[in-house]
């Protein structure tokens, strides 16, 4: 019987749970273990309903130090067990049948390639292997993703999303740090299917007071959006900083001569050097197209544009220093045509 359903982002969210804390090597059943029991009772509804024409005989395995009853533990059959290293009850969620594993394994390959459903996996894959670490001495707040060694298809899934990460061999587990990274989690909502997990992740996050960059990552952002021209305010706003600490970041870029700005009605506008742009205010441009009818004298000018002689001469020197206009020793003002964009603010 072939399995021909409507994939929803419930069962991408259980095949990351199953990806995480399910036994993804037998052939005969399909298992998931979990000491959350809303979560064991998430996946055995969702097994359930997937394969209702199966026939299938559902299992609870409760686990815990004194063989403990576990309220409300759906309509299946349970057997407990002692398991005296248990700190608390854990369940285990089973169904035996090859070929519903079979299914189940090809659609979990389905969902794994599919992007759409990374959000969802990842959110399952979190709530079983997830936990969340924070350090008052200095008010670090870490995600981690528990694995025994480095897993080719979480780094897939972490790196769709942007998120920066490292794999600590000693923590056996993918290290998350960063408020840019927990910014990049929070809106998928990574924690909402655990809800302890969910709980923690939102104080946590919430506790945030200012967005710290590693070394020169605020440096590599900023230029990679300098291919349009910025205000410093607008940078400042964009990447949440101080005036002060963007401007850190732009006068030693200037000096190095990586950027350029210009000034356009007393406004710094901040662009990369390698843009091959100048950047003008719709004053200048009248100058300039005033120039491609006529040359013209510095008095001429005043006349036209219905400004002092001192005004004009201003705006044509400006010009000039741009390489935009040159004068020569009658006082004649020619334009200078050079292969650098005019763009016009």
């Amino acid at each position: 019987m072939e399995l021909k359903i409507e994939i929803t982002p419930e069962i991408a969210e259980c095949v990351g749970l199953w990806l995480a804390e399910g036994d993804t090597k037998t052939c005969g059943e399909i298992t998931f273990t979990n000491n959350c029991f809303p979560l064991v009772e998430f996946f055995a509804n969702a097994v359930q309903q997937l394969f209702k024409n199966y026939n299938l005989n559902p299992r609870i395995y409760v686990y815990s130090a004194k063989k403990e009853k576990a309220k409300s533990l759906l309509n299946f059959r349970t057997n407990y067990y002692i398991d005296k290293r248990a700190r608390r009850p854990y369940f285990i969620f089973r169904v035996g049948s090859v070929h519903a594993t079979k299914q189940w394994k090809i659609l979990v390959e389905k969902i794994k390639h599919t992007e759409k459903f990374y959000t969802d996996i990842l959110r399952g894959f979190f709530a079983g292997e997830g936990n969340l670490k924070e350090s008052t001495i200095y008010s670090q707040r870490t995600i981690r993703i528990s694995q025994g060694k480095p897993n080719k298809f979480i780094e897939r899934v972490l790196n769709h999303f942007g998120v920066t990460y490292h794999f600590s061999k000693g923590e056996r587990a993918y290290v998350i740090n960063g408020k840019w990274n927990w910014d990049k989690l929070a809106q998928i909502r990574l924690a909402d299917l655990h809800p302890i997990k969910r709980d923690k992740f939102w104080r946590m996050y919430n506790s945030f007071k200012e967005l710290h960059y590693p070394k020169h990552m605020l440096k590599n952002n900023v230029l990679k959006i300098l291919h349009k021209p910025y205000t410093t305010v607008e940078l400042s706003k964009r990447f949440e900083r101080t005036l002060a600490r963007i401007q850190d970041i732009l006068i030693p870029l200037k000096k190095e001569g990586v950027l350029q700005d210009f000034r356009v009605r007393s406004t710094s506008y901040w662009i990369k050097a390698d843009q091959k742009k100048i950047i003008i205010s719709k004053i200048k441009e009248k100058y300039l197209t005033s120039l491609k009818r006529k040359e013209k004298t510095t008095t001429e000018f005043a006349k036209e544009m219905g400004v002092c002689w001192k005004s004009a001469h201003r705006r044509l020197v400006e010009l000039q220093k741009l390489n935009l206009v040159d004068i020569d020793s009658q006082g004649v003002w020619t334009r200078i045509y050079l292969k650098e964009k005019v763009v016009v603010l």
